[in-house]
């Protein structure tokens, strides 16, 4: 991000594995590539948070949206990014209101999305698993994308996967998720 000097002194703590709403704090509101001390219903604004229940884009995997509320405002948060150096940027919209720094907001995720998105990313390490046992131990994730509607995974292989291999692997990742196994998150 070419704003990045804007955040450096501010700090983030995510939340988002506990719980899915937060009570916080607007901490800096940039708009464009300026800090301002308010914004008002119609302004784009990037929002960086005391702490935060949203996700930020990682590793493949989409970031957050969602809704903050203060007394004042409604505020909608379309997407959610991490620089570097760990600020958590909310990509926001002012939908109602008006808004300035230090004002205290209810955080809330989009709930059914992030399960939709949490779903697919167990789906990503599930059909990693399958590959691996299919293809061979050498087949390593290469990229990926993780959204609401779906996943792609990238991967190498030294030959293009067979018929006969893509169904054996649809078998393995149906048969996981038929077994309803237990999800256990470890923040590492």
């Amino acid at each position: 991000d070419d704003n990045a000097a804007l955040f450096a002194d501010l700090t983030t703590a995510f939340r988002g594995y506990q719980t899915l709403t937060v009570d916080t704090v607007v901490t800096r509101i940039v708009q464009g590539s300026e800090t301002v001390e308010e914004a008002t219903e119609g302004d784009e604004v990037t929002l960086v948070l005391e702490n935060t229940p949203f996700y930020a884009e990682s590793g493949g995997q989409v970031g957050d949206s969602g809704e903050l509320r203060s007394d004042l405002a409604v505020i909608r948060v379309a997407d959610c990014k991490k620089l570097p150096s760990g600020q958590i940027l909310h990509i926001c919209r002012i939908e109602r209101g008006y808004l300035a720094c230090g004002d205290k907001v209810k955080a809330q995720v989009d709930i059914p999305r992030r399960q939709s998105i949490m779903r697919n990313h167990t789906a990503a390490h599930l059909l990693q698993a399958a590959m691996r046992k299919v293809l061979g131990d050498h087949v390593h994730q290469a990229g990926q994308l993780v959204d609401e509607h779906r996943v792609r995974f990238d991967f190498s292989h030294f030959a293009a996967v067979t018929p006969e291999e893509l169904v054996r692997i649809e078998a393995l990742v149906n048969e996981a998720i038929l077994a309803d196994l237990p999800v256990v998150v470890q923040e590492m």
